[in-house]
C-alpha cells in the first residue's frame, strides 16, 4: 500500500515539476526582456489581436453501438441502404472559433501570447427503411378459409435514431524568442503550457425487424429488436509545450507582403480520461397463424453500465502551413492545420479502448496590430 501511495506521489510531484518548469521559463523570459533596438521598432505594433474560424475533420469520438442482432442479420434486406451501425455515423466536421493575443515588447526579440481554439459538432439523425412486406400465398389454407385475414403485409424494417455531439477546447500560454532566419522573415521558438478538454456524447435507439419468415402456407413469424445505448466520454489535461513557428516573405516589402507561414508544436499532457457507457437490448418473437398469438420474450438484457476512469499521459503533435497577406498593422491568413492527441479518448463500449483524438482542416484568421 505504501509503495502504491509513493508511486502516485512521485507521479504527482513529476507533473508539478514539469508545469513549474514551464511557468518558470516563461517568467524568466519576461524578466530578461532585453535585446538590441531596431529602427523599425518604433513602427512595429506591440500587441496583435487575432480572430478566426476553422472547419476541422474530427476523429476519436467513440464506437457506435453494435448489438448482436446487427451482426447476425447483417445481410438483412432491411439494412440494404445503411445498417444500424453505419446509420450512427458521427458528424465528420466541426465548426469553431479561435482567438489569440500576442505581446511583443519594443526593443526585444521576445514574444508572449495566449490563445484559445474552440470547436463543436452536433448530429441528429433518423434513418428508417423497410421492405415491401410478406403475404401468405393465395393458395394457402388460411387465405382460402379466411380471405380477408392477410390484408396487411408484415414488413421487415429498421429505424435508427442517433444523437451525437462533440466539443473540444485548446488553450495555450507561450513565451518565445525570435531567432530570425536572415532578412526573409522571422522564426520563433516558444515554450509554454497547453490545456486541452475534449467531450463526446452519443445517444442511440434502434428498432428493427430484420426478417419475416413463413411457416409454409400456415402463418408467419418474426422477431422484433429494441436497443438503447448511451455514452459520455471526455479527456481533460494540462502540460508543457514547445513550438517553432515562422514566416517567410514571398513577395512585397515592409509595408505589404505575401508570406508563407508554418509551424510545428509538441506537448505532453497529464490528465484524466473518462467513459460512462450503458446499453440494453430486448428481443421479442411474434407468431401469426389463424389468430395472433401473444409475443414471446426471447431475451431482455437490462442496461449494463460501464464506468471507467483513468489517469493518462497524452503526447500531442501538431502543425500548420498557410499563406498570409501582411501589412504594417494588419494580417489576413489562410491555411491548413492539424493536431493529434495520441490515446486521449476511451472509445470502447464494454471495455476500455484508447483512440487518438485528432482535428485537422482549413482555417482563416484576421489580425490587427495595436501600439507601436
Amino acid at each position: 500500500m505504501r509503495e502504491l501511495i509513493a508511486t502516485r506521489a512521485s507521479r504527482h510531484t513529476l507533473r508539478h515539476q514539469l508545469l513549474s518548469s514551464a511557468a518558470a521559463a516563461a517568467f524568466i523570459a519576461l524578466v530578461h526582456v532585453t535585446g538590441p533596438a531596431h529602427a523599425a521598432d518604433c513602427e512595429r505594433p506591440t500587441v496583435w489581436i487575432e480572430l478566426g474560424g476553422q472547419l476541422e475533420r474530427v476523429n476519436g469520438q467513440g464506437e457506435p453501438f453494435a448489438p448482436d442482432f446487427t451482426k447476425t442479420f447483417a445481410d438483412s434486406s432491411a439494412f440494404l441502404s445503411g445498417s444500424p451501425i453505419t446509420s450512427q455515423r458521427a458528424p465528420r466536421y466541426s465548426k469553431g472559433l479561435e482567438g489569440k493575443i500576442t505581446f511583443a515588447p519594443k526593443g526585444s526579440d521576445w514574444v508572449f501570447s495566449a490563445s484559445l481554439l474552440y470547436g463543436r459538432a452536433n448530429g441528429n439523425k433518423r434513418v428508417h427503411q423497410q421492405t415491401a412486406g410478406i403475404y401468405l400465398p393465395p393458395d394457402s389454407l388460411i387465405r382460402m378459409i379466411f380471405p380477408t385475414r392477410d390484408i396487411h403485409p408484415i414488413r421487415a424494417y429498421s429505424d435508427v435514431r442517433s444523437n451525437v455531439s462533440e466539443s473540444h477546447a485548446i488553450v495555450d500560454f507561450k513565451a518565445g524568442k525570435d531567432v530570425g532566419i536572415g532578412t526573409a522573415g522571422s522564426s520563433i521558438i516558444s515554450f509554454g503550457t497547453r490545456v486541452a478538454q475534449f467531450t463526446s456524447d452519443r445517444k442511440t435507439q434502434i428498432y428493427a425487424r430484420p426478417e419475416v419468415n413463413l411457416y409454409g402456407g400456415l402463418g408467419k413469424y418474426w422477431t422484433n429488436f429494441v436497443a438503447d445505448g448511451k455514452s459520455e466520454r471526455s479527456f481533460r489535461g494540462i502540460g508543457p509545450s514547445v513550438s517553432w513557428e515562422g514566416e517567410t516573405t514571398i513577395a512585397g516589402n515592409a509595408d505589404a507582403a505575401v508570406t508563407f507561414d508554418w509551424g510545428v508544436a509538441a506537448a505532453l499532457l497529464f490528465g484524466r480520461q473518462k467513459a460512462d457507457v450503458s446499453q440494453s437490448t430486448l428481443a421479442s418473437k411474434f407468431e401469426q397463424y389463424q389468430f395472433n398469438y401473444p409475443n414471446k420474450i426471447v431475451y431482455d438484457n437490462a442496461p449494463t453500465p460501464s464506468v471507467r476512469r483513468k489517469s493518462v499521459v497524452v503526447p500531442n503533435l501538431g502543425g500548420f502551413a498557410g499563406l498570409s497577406m501582411r501589412y504594417t498593422n494588419a494580417k489576413v491568413s489562410l491555411g491548413y492545420r492539424g493536431d493529434f492527441f495520441f490515446g486521449a479518448m476511451d472509445t470502447g463500449i464494454n471495455h476500455r479502448k484508447t483512440e487518438t483524438a485528432s482535428f485537422h482542416g482549413p482555417f482563416a484568421t484576421i489580425s490587427i496590430g495595436l501600439g507601436g
